[in-house]
């Protein structure tokens, strides 16, 4: 007779205790054993993987040399007032489009146009001394003519009446008449020639005058023309900093033009510099578009650290020394394949990370 618990067990399970223990730890070993299996081959393709991410960023750092201090820059002109004076037209807007000679801005120029109307009138009045002055010349280069034309004469009768003397034909009166006339004549001379001689160096005076009169209308030409304000060179415009009836000093910048080419000023540590030259190519990316990669190519190398031209160089012979590794400047071409149809979206500022491929 079969017990009752015997009868429930299914038709698949054995009667046998120790049949059916041995059954199912054999089911539970299978999948333990394929669990480690899997697990294993995950971490050898991570660590395969790994492997190879380690040796291309040791090959990347061993044949290029990566900065992020650099930064996009380009042609900036500082538009200034070179003369002082009151704004009276505005003809720029902020961030436009300008071409070489546009006007930008018009002083008042009503000051320089009175000190151009002085100018001309000094200049007129050299002339007129100058015509006078030659005409003085002239009567006096006449009056020392005629004084040569009465000392000739002079000195004829004075030659007769010695020769006459002599032979008792004159008296010693009229002997003495012609030495005196002869004296004379020969004082007249010398009179009007140092007259004349006057009057020549009155003209170069004169003259002088009148070139510094044309100096001075000159000037104040130009001084009139600073009154209207030009681009020095094609580029757009940055913030203005005059508005209409605003008083300007001269050397004040009203506004500064951005040239439309750009490139990448990159500062490199010196000791990445082993291996650079002019003429490598360079991978740049551009914070403000991080979605695209430009290229480059190096284009010269400063001949000086940055420390150099600033406004302080560091001064070693102090004794407080502490090594500090250098950085210098090297400029970057942009391709001008790689930046098509990105230029407007590069701007002098813009911050960029550069690759130079030293190999």
């Amino acid at each position: 007779m079969s017990t009752p618990a015997l009868a429930k067990l299914p038709h698949n399970v054995s009667a046998d205790p120790l049949e059916t223990e041995t059954s199912f730890s054999a089911a539970d070993e299978a999948p333990q054993r394929r669990g480690p299996r899997w697990r294993t081959l995950l971490v050898f393709a991570l660590l395969l993987a790994g492997l190879a991410w380690g040796v291309r960023y040791a090959h990347h750092l061993l044949t290029h040399a990566e900065t992020d201090d650099a930064f996009v820059t380009s042609y900036v002109h500082q538009v200034n007032a070179h003369v002082g004076g009151t704004v009276a037209e505005v003809d720029v807007e902020q961030n436009a489009d300008v071409k070489a000679g546009d006007v930008l801005f018009r002083l008042d120029p009503r000051d320089h146009e009175a000190k151009l109307q002085q100018a001309e009138a000094q200049l007129a009045q050299s002339e007129a001394i100058i015509n006078f002055t030659k005409t003085q010349i002239a009567g006096a280069q006449a009056k020392m003519d005629q004084a040569q034309a009465e000392l000739t004469k002079a000195q004829a009768d004075f030659d007769r009446a010695q020769e006459l003397v002599r032979t008792r034909v004159v008296s010693k009166q009229e002997f003495d008449a012609a030495k005196a006339a002869l004296d004379t004549a020969s004082a007249g001379f010398v009179s009007a020639k140092s007259s004349a001689l006057g009057m020549e160096s009155g003209l170069h005076v004169a003259e002088a005058q009148l070139q510094n009169s044309k100096t001075q209308r000159e000037n104040a030409r130009l001084q009139l023309s600073y009154n209207t304000i030009i681009a020095p060179a094609a580029g757009r415009t940055s913030k203005r900093n005059a508005e209409l009836g605003a008083y300007v000093q001269p050397g004040q910048t009203l506004i500064a033009i951005v040239e439309p080419e750009v490139w990448i000023e990159a500062n490199f540590k010196e000791t990445q510099l082993a291996k650079m030259r002019a003429g490598q190519p360079v991978a740049i990316t551009i914070d403000a578009i991080p979605s695209r990669e430009f290229r480059g190519t190096v284009e010269s190398i400063s001949p000086a650290s940055g420390a150099q031209f600033a406004m302080l160089p560091p001064d070693n012979a102090t004794g407080n020394f502490t090594k500090v590794v250098q950085r210098v400047p090297v400029r970057i071409r942009f391709d001008a394949d790689s930046i098509r149809s990105y230029e407007n979206r590069l701007r002098a500022g813009l911050s960029a990370v550069v690759s130079v491929a030293v190999k």
